[in-house]
């Protein structure tokens, strides 16, 4: 939901940022950052890279915010609107304090197992805007841990993943859209979902049923991932989170969950900022 964290405009995802920011009383603009896959089933294996961005919200300390994926023993890659906020005096946005947050990488299970770590430093990509009613694309943001920790990273693709190219989308958000809004009902168990990549100038892509693109793809840095039967898809809690490829016997991360296009989860693609488009900055960022 891009803070949109998957923005679902009508009731889903206003009532949903709505509720959650009069919960944590940091409104709207953190709100929608909690946005599991609808439609999917839990994951059958681990995946030592995927990480739970968490903080405090209603005095649970390890509230899920976004998901993400381990890149370096040091580094995660997530969605930019997961750690900022809407800029004042002409700034495209404000980067949240890095103390806020902590992860846990390496476990199905949210709340329990894998390894923990703070924050050192949040690196936003530059071409990045913070806007309330609309994506402008480059959603992409780095996370440096305080340190090293001992779980496998993932390698990340090394071009954009084109069309037709069969993925895996995996996360912590609402499994139900009836749900979405009520934090309590984040589930704890690690959600997937096979799907693909589907042509940019897919109409679905583009805008929702209604002619709005708001949330639509944007450019060259966004990749569209079809929603299975029209029903199928990422929801609030999963923004953030890697969308994988495989590689023989194991993954690699081409992407991070930006927003879905449509008002209500899984009944229209969800958009990924494409980490082949963005490798190059990436990997500057990281050396």
């Amino acid at each position: 939901m891009t803070k949109n964290l998957r923005v679902r405009r009508p009731l889903t995802r206003a009532a949903a940022l709505a509720a959650i920011g009069a919960l944590t009383g940091l409104g709207t603009a953190h709100a929608d950052v909690t946005p599991s896959i609808i439609g999917g089933t839990p994951a059958d294996q681990t995946y030592s890279f995927m990480a739970s961005l968490q903080y405090e919200r209603d005095g649970n300390p390890d509230s899920h915010r976004c998901g993400g994926g381990l890149i370096s023993p040091e580094w995660i890659v997530t969605a930019a609107h997961c750690v900022t906020q809407a800029g004042t005096n002409g700034e495209p946005y404000v980067v949240m304090d890095p103390a806020l947050f902590h992860v846990r990488v390496g476990t199905t299970d949210r709340t329990t197992g894998g390894s923990v770590a703070k924050l050192r430093e949040i690196v936003v990509h530059p071409g990045y805007r913070e806007l309330a009613d609309r994506s402008e694309g480059n959603d992409i943001a780095l996370l440096r841990l305080d340190a090293p920790i001992d779980q496998a990273p993932a390698k990340m693709v090394d071009d954009r993943t084109e069309p037709g190219t069969a993925v895996r989308e995996i996360g912590w958000g609402y499994t139900s859209n009836a749900d979405a809004g009520d934090p309590s009902k984040l589930p704890t168990q690690l959600q997937q979902l096979d799907t693909s990549i589907i042509p940019p100038d897919t109409p679905k892509c583009l805008a929702d049923a209604e002619g709005d693109d708001s949330w639509g793809l944007r450019n060259e840095g966004d990749v569209c991932a079809d929603n299975p039967e029209g029903v199928r898809g990422p929801c609030g809690g999963d923004s953030g989170s890697p969308l994988l490829v495989r590689d023989g016997d194991r993954w690699r991360i081409a992407g991070v969950d930006s927003r879905g296009v449509g008002s209500e989860c899984g009944a229209s693609p969800d958009i990924y900022t494409s980490v082949g488009h963005f490798r190059g900055w990436i990997d500057d960022a990281i050396s």
